[in-house]
């Protein structure tokens, strides 16, 4: 029973981490340094703890708080014990920084702790600007790219510092584009990153290779240094889609001229369809002609033939004397004209 009870609770714990929602809503926010902060977090979930983790701007993972709702009590790792706190009921689990420094800029993320795992949100950078900026040179190269989807791309950012080696510089990127909101970027370290001194000045160059290019990745790209606490920003890299363009289609002259031919015979037979369809047409017409004037032969004769059987009708009787023969009482109609004998 007890174990039944044990897969029981196992199985609606996975069922509710399917179902919890962690929602930040501001994925960066700019304040003026020494101003008090608030990062928004939502979640919602049965599961009892909460937590807050930051992300340092060279990648350190650090606990900020956790939340027991079950006991109601928030615990703070010890480097966020003064000016921080956190706020937190049903649904809300903001978390709050009195006084900014620039200790305090970097990305926090909150979450819902599900058995072994945490759900995480999106996360919100915390960027500060104030007076501290020191004079170091940011360039990114190139500054404009037109990029086709599937292609490969390097976004390159070098700083310049006679102020801070280069054990103590740390990059990220900031992705800025129209259709989304801002989003932090931890580009992976690799052999291309490169650092040397000339004349006692720092040159750094930190590469972010994108690979396989879609148009969800066009935007404008800034490289974010910290630079011995300091937060220095790049002059950003802007990346658009090239749309795929059809080549037209090229045609031999071969194929040109059998096509011209094609298009020529089709006209003269066309022609020759045409003449041939006017000269039945004349033909047609000329035997409709002569048929007409073979009908009026025909009562031409057919009055002649009735005259004369008229003629042979109307002969009377016939008296021989000797060797003569008198016809009496003939009668023969001619444009009414009689005629005896």
């Amino acid at each position: 029973m007890i174990l039944y009870l044990a897969n029981a609770f196992l199985l609606w714990s996975l069922c509710v981490a399917q179902l919890n929602e962690v929602s930040q809503p501001i994925s960066l926010q700019t304040l003026n340094l020494g101003d008090s902060a608030t990062i928004e977090c939502y979640i919602k979930s049965l599961m009892t703890t909460k937590v807050w983790y930051k992300v340092t701007t060279g990648r350190k993972l650090q606990l900020v708080a956790s939340f027991h709702s079950f006991f109601n009590r928030i615990v703070y790792a010890d480097e966020f014990k003064h000016g921080y706190s956190v706020q937190s009921d049903r649904i809300d689990h903001h978390l709050f920084i009195a006084a900014t420094s620039w200790d305090d800029v970097g990305t926090y993320f909150c979450g819902v702790m599900k058995l072994n795992d945490i759900h995480f949100g999106s996360g919100t950078f915390l960027m500060l600007k104030g007076a501290k900026m020191i004079s170091d040179s940011v360039v990114q190269q190139p500054e404009s790219q037109s990029v086709q989807s599937g292609d490969s791309v390097t976004l390159s950012c070098s700083v310049h510092s006679g102020q801070c080696p280069a054990e103590h510089i740390s990059v990220m990127w900031l992705k800025n584009s129209d259709h989304s909101a801002p989003e932090m970027i931890y580009a992976p370290g690799n052999e291309n990153n490169t650092c040397q001194m000339v004349s006692g000045e720092t040159t750094c160059i930190y590469n972010l290779p994108m690979r396989s290019f879609s148009p969800e990745d066009a935007g404008i790209y800034h490289c974010v240094l910290t630079s011995c606490g300091q937060i220095l920003f790049g002059n950003g890299t802007t990346i658009t889609n090239r749309e795929t363009v059809l080549k037209p289609l090229e045609v031999s002259p071969a194929v040109t001229a059998l096509m011209l031919s094609n298009i020529i015979l089709g006209i003269v037979v066309l022609i020759l369809v045409w003449t041939l369809c006017k000269t039945r047409r004349n033909n047609s017409a000329d035997s409709g002609s002569s048929g007409g004037d073979q009908t009026n032969d025909a009562i031409i004769y057919a009055s002649v033939s009735s005259a004369h059987r008229n003629l042979i009708r109307r002969q009377g009787t016939e008296k021989h004397t000797g060797d003569s023969v008198v016809y009496s009482n003939i009668r023969f109609s001619e444009s009414n004209r009689e005629v005896s004998s």
